[in-house]
């Protein structure tokens, strides 16, 4: 009994150590180094990136791991940093492939490495061609004006483009990328054909055209018959002091201001026959040292003498018409000086002479009688005749000094009554 007792012990034990030991292998296979391996996304086009990932479990935490990719043969380049790494697809062939990581724990001496993979698939690329529109503005021209034309280029596949090789069937293009210009100098009338052509980076390539017109030029106009017509000269006639007077309103006229008047007349006869409706128009003036109603009918004689000696010489009283405005008008000091210093016919001596003598000058230039032409709106040159020989008598001087060449008559003696 007694040594059965003893045996009974000693069973027992074994069936407990028998079942530790079974317990710790199961444990130790189940906390064995592993690792998991993912890809996103798993199916790319030919120059998209894959990104791997690696997980490892059951590594001592307190180790520092390294870690290995190693992508399948053509499956592009691998940049990896530790658990991550991207994968290059820019230059892979299309297929599948698996990329793999190998984990190692280097300070421990067993069970220290493992491996996971996972697999992609490389699509090829799509070979779209790119599409390109052509439009013109405006779409119909007269020959010799131009044309701006623009293209629109995109890729279906997102590919860099670029437009060239810009053509026409008349005239000439120049273009600038996407933006060119038709000149139509020289074409003929009629529809112009204008074409581009798109490239991708690939080499692909997409045409398109437009049309636009080129219009017959309508027939020019006969040219319309220039109208010649005599030149006109108009100069204001100037009056001695007080006259004309009312006893003798003839009286005044002197023989430089009869001559100016009558070329003026046969000009004016000659401008009358392409323009019959054109009228000369007098306007008296008086200087300003009478008084107002006395200078307002001086004026007017003025006038009246100077319309009676155009009608003498052939002009029709209908073509003239008068106006009085006694001293209203008169000339100003500068206005005198200006047309004495711009008076071609003057010598430097002369226009100097006439200068020291303004005040008397200025009295002079208001007795006169300015010209209009209706038609134009010409005025009279307001150029007192210093330069005539009966100078003296419009000015007023007493006595004309004797020149043998000038007639009796403008050498007598005026008074100066005003």
């Amino acid at each position: 009994m007694s040594v059965k007792n003893k045996r009974r012990p000693i069973t027992g034990i074994s069936i407990v150590l028998a079942v530790s030991f079974i317990s710790t292998g199961a444990l130790a296979q189940a906390n064995a180094p592993a690792a998991d391996c993912s890809v996103l996304p798993k199916e790319v086009i030919v120059g998209e990136p894959v990104i791997a990932t690696v997980r490892a479990n059951n590594f001592n935490p307190r180790h520092t791991l390294t870690y290995v990719w190693s992508p399948s043969t053509g499956g592009g380049k691998v940049i990896a940093t530790d658990t991550i790494a991207r994968i290059e697809t820019a230059n892979a062939a299309p297929g599948s492939y698996t990329v793999t990581a190998f984990v190692t724990d280097a300070k421990e001496r067993k069970n220290n490495e493992v491996s996971c993979s996972a697999d992609f698939i490389i699509k090829p690329a799509p070979r779209n061609p790119p599409t390109l529109s052509v439009s013109a503005s405006p779409m119909s021209v007269p020959a010799g004006e131009t044309v701006n034309l623009s293209a629109n280029c995109t890729s279906p596949d997102g590919v860099p483009v670029s437009v060239a090789d810009w053509k026409a069937s008349g005239g000439t293009v120049s273009s600038a990328g996407a933006a060119a210009t038709l000149n139509t100098a020289g074409a003929s009338p009629g529809s112009i054909t204008v074409s581009a052509t798109c490239i991708d980076a690939r080499g692909l390539t997409g045409q398109a055209s437009a049309e636009m017109m080129v219009e017959t030029l309508p027939a020019p106009p006969p040219s319309p018959e220039i109208e010649v017509r005599p030149a006109l000269s108009l100069h204001s006639i100037y009056f001695p002091t007080t006259m004309p007077q009312i006893e003798n309103p003839d009286a005044g006229l002197v023989a430089s201001q009869q001559q100016a008047l009558a070329a003026m007349a046969v000009d004016f006869k000659k401008y009358l026959e392409s323009r019959p409706e054109a009228h000369l128009i007098l306007e008296g003036h008086a200087d300003p040292r009478g008084e107002a109603e006395y200078n307002q009918e001086l004026s007017q004689r003025r006038v009246e003498r100077v319309k009676r000696f155009l009608v003498e010489q052939g002009v029709s009283e209908a073509n003239i018409d008068t106006k009085a405005f006694g001293a209203l008008q008169s000339l100003s000091d500068a206005d005198v000086k200006n047309a004495l210093e711009s008076d071609p016919q003057l010598s430097l001596e002369d226009r100097q002479r006439a200068l020291k003598d303004m005040p008397t000058i200025v009295l002079a230039s208001d007795r006169r009688v300015d010209i209009t032409l209706s038609t134009t709106g010409q005025s009279s040159v307001r150029q007192f005749p210093s330069h005539a020989a009966d100078a003296p008598i419009l000015i007023g001087r007493r006595e004309a000094k004797t020149n043998k060449k000038t007639p009796e008559s403008l050498l007598r003696k005026t008074a100066i009554k005003r």
